[in-house]
């Protein structure tokens, strides 16, 4: 599937082409209806042919309908939408003990319909600006600035002022001007976007102690709370068209600026508490360098280049006087944005007085376990018994299905009271059977835009997965791709890497291997029978470590001639590439091994062999095929 995007649909496909063979009739006639059939069908609200299919109460059949009812206006939050569906039938699928037929049909059906209206959307999403959200959480919240904002006549003007003139403003934290640009904003957030503001103000509750404490900490006005309801109306998942992200609404540059990371595998802009002290700490600077919260916050909007130029500039005309916010013309957005954050400070005081109905929220207690392997997050929740997206919730800056792999440890968040079963279960896993990367051979005529495609993932993926200084590739070359258990090899990767993925031939005739995840100097050795003391001394290693994607030679590279010594390894390479019906377990095997050199899984392995547990011996034959 060309337009995939996100590895979710790539272990959702697998999944469903293996639902497919276990099952040939629903398989057949899933097949039967091609896509060109289907474009109509999913042109239009969704069908309710499945609402009494399995699908009632099912999240995942909202989230679908609701991606149906947006496909044709808005291709972005149909995304969204149908992003969120192919999640959550995963999630259901996996806590779900299917005992009814309808259940059955459900999952077995649902998934061919989200991908294909997925495939059909992608095309109208190619020439738009924001297609990188596509990997992200899209506009997860309400862009203000793209409400209507109606004029206040003079009776509401009346009502503002006469309630403004009534309250104490010196119990704010910082000063607050009454003009009519704050009033009309008073007026906007409590009528044109009353809704937002409602939510908004239920959200902070759950963030406003961690936030408040952390601004007394830096002995910084509290009232600064309400800027993140303007940014992202408190939602952490909050994701912006200009790419901004989290509760304080950071862009990557400014974020990693104030130490927040964002990789391929983590963004720590969504982490409440990181993207906090990063928020402050910006914010701090900024009054320092204008000595003024309102030209602080102006420049948090807009940049401080901006600000710093306006400034000098009316400085420059007249040196006299204090150069102030209201004095400065401004972009739109930022015209409006001080003020908005002014309304806002007063309505979160004074609630009730706007009828707004104020629901306290709290965020999950949790617990807290280091980890030192790559784990995928339906694995964590299934330790503890809880769903993957309550794994998500705790830990917001994780944005792939995983763990970063590319971190020596990470500090994961568990539901409260958790912590001790989640290690015990950590320490029984099979760390050989977690998240592991693919390797790729590039071919003559690849490039960083095909392969990616492949494996359903952006050319920047790719080339932030192998620290690439730039997009030039080299028939030959290694790439480590990310991928999830159970993901399925591209075809033409299938046919193309055969013996070449476990054993390669350099110019002067000497063999080579390339180093896998779970692989060490010892197993290697083993595998081709050869001295771990030899590998070193082959590949001038100053130490037995080795590292994913390493070339090792498995014979001496100084012999032009090498052929008798290497076919003792050339013979084991075809014996562990071969597709037989069974194959003679070697020393130092194991079923990961077995399983990555014949393309299967290990679960298929377990099913072709039953009462075969993990643990094998030399000699022990095994069926690695039907």
């Amino acid at each position: 599937m060309r337009f995939f995007k996100t590895f979710r649909f790539l272990s959702l496909l697998a999944f469903l082409l293996f639902a497919c063979s276990a099952n040939p009739r629903k398989g057949e006639a899933i097949a039967a209806t091609t896509p060109a059939e289907k474009v109509e069908e999913i042109s239009q609200p969704a069908p309710e042919p499945l609402k009494h299919v399995g699908a009632e109460g099912k999240t995942s059949w909202e989230e679908y309908k609701a991606g149906m009812l947006v496909f044709e206006k808005d291709p972005v939050a149909a995304m969204r939408y149908l992003d969120l569906a192919l999640n959550e039938i995963y999630s259901e699928q996996q806590l779900d003990s299917l005992n009814s037929p309808e259940d059955s049909l459900y999952f077995s059906t649902m998934p061919t319909r989200i991908i294909l209206a997925l495939e059909n959307l992608y095309p109208r999403l190619v020439n738009m600006a924001d297609l990188e959200q596509t990997n992200s959480v899209l506009n997860d919240y309400e862009d203000l600035d793209s409400f209507e904002e109606t004029p206040l006549d003079s009776a509401e003007k009346e009502n503002i002022e006469n309630y403004l003139d009534s309250i104490d403003l010196s119990r704010f934290s910082f000063p607050i001007d009454i003009n009519d640009r704050v009033m009309q904003e008073i007026h906007f957030l409590t009528v044109n976007v009353r809704s937002f503001t409602e939510t908004s103000l239920s959200r902070k509750t759950a963030l406003d102690s961690m936030i408040y404490s952390k601004l007394r900490e830096r002995n910084m006005p509290e009232d600064l709370i309400y800027l993140a309801l303007i940014e992202s109306g408190f939602k952490t998942s909050a994701y912006s068209r200009a790419k901004a992200a989290g509760v304080w609404q950071f862009i990557p540059g400014t974020g990693k600026r104030y130490g927040l990371s964002v990789d391929f595998w983590l963004d720590m802009r969504r982490n409440p508490a990181a993207s906090t002290d990063a928020a402050l700490g910006y914010l701090n600077d900024l009054y320092n360098e204008f000595g003024d919260w309102y030209l602080a916050m102006a420049a948090y909007n807009c940049g401080e280049g901006r600000i710093r130029r306006l400034v000098k500039e009316g400085l420059a005309a007249n040196p006299s006087k204090k150069v102030s916010y209201w004095d400065l013309k401004l972009p739109r957005e930022t015209m409006h944005y001080v003020p908005r954050v002014i309304a806002a400070t007063i309505i979160g005081h004074n609630p009730e007085h706007y009828s707004f109905e104020v629901q306290k929220q709290n965020t999950l207690p949790f617990d807290t376990a280091t980890i030192k392997d790559c784990i995928p997050l339906d694995k964590v929740g299934g330790a503890v018994g809880v769903s993957p997206n309550t794994i998500r919730e705790l830990n917001p800056e994780l944005i792939r299905w995983c763990t970063p792999p590319n971190l020596k440890s990470y500090t994961i968040r568990v539901p409260q009271g958790t912590r001790e079963k989640f290690l015990a279960a950590y320490a029984k896993m099979d760390k050989t059977q977690l998240v592991r990367w693919q390797q790729y051979k590039v071919q003559k005529g690849d490039n960083l835009g095909n392969i990616s495609r492949q494996f359903g993932l952006k050319p920047s993926d790719v080339q932030a997965a192998n620290n690439l200084k730039n997009s030039k590739l080299r028939a030959g070359q290694i790439l480590i791709i990310p991928m999830p258990a159970g993901a399925a090899m591209p075809e033409r990767q299938r046919k193309s890497n055969t013996a070449e993925k476990i054993v390669s031939k350099t110019d002067n005739n000497a063999k080579t291997y390339v180093v896998r995840r779970g692989d060490n100097l010892s197993s290697i050795a083993r595998r081709f029978g050869v001295s771990s003391q030899s590998l070193m001394v082959w590949n001038d290693l100053q130490s037995n470590k080795v590292a994913i994607g390493q070339k090792l030679y498995l014979q001496d590279p100084s012999k032009k001639d090498a052929n008798k010594e290497a076919s003792k390894n050339e013979n084991l390479a075809k014996s562990i590439s071969a597709k037989g019906a069974s194959y003679e377990v070697k020393p130092g095997d194991s079923l990961w091994d077995i399983a990555r050199a014949h393309e299967v899984t290990v679960k298929q392995l377990l099913d072709w062999n039953p009462g075969l547990e993990k643990k094998i011996y030399p000699g022990m034959k095994i069926k690695v095929g039907e």
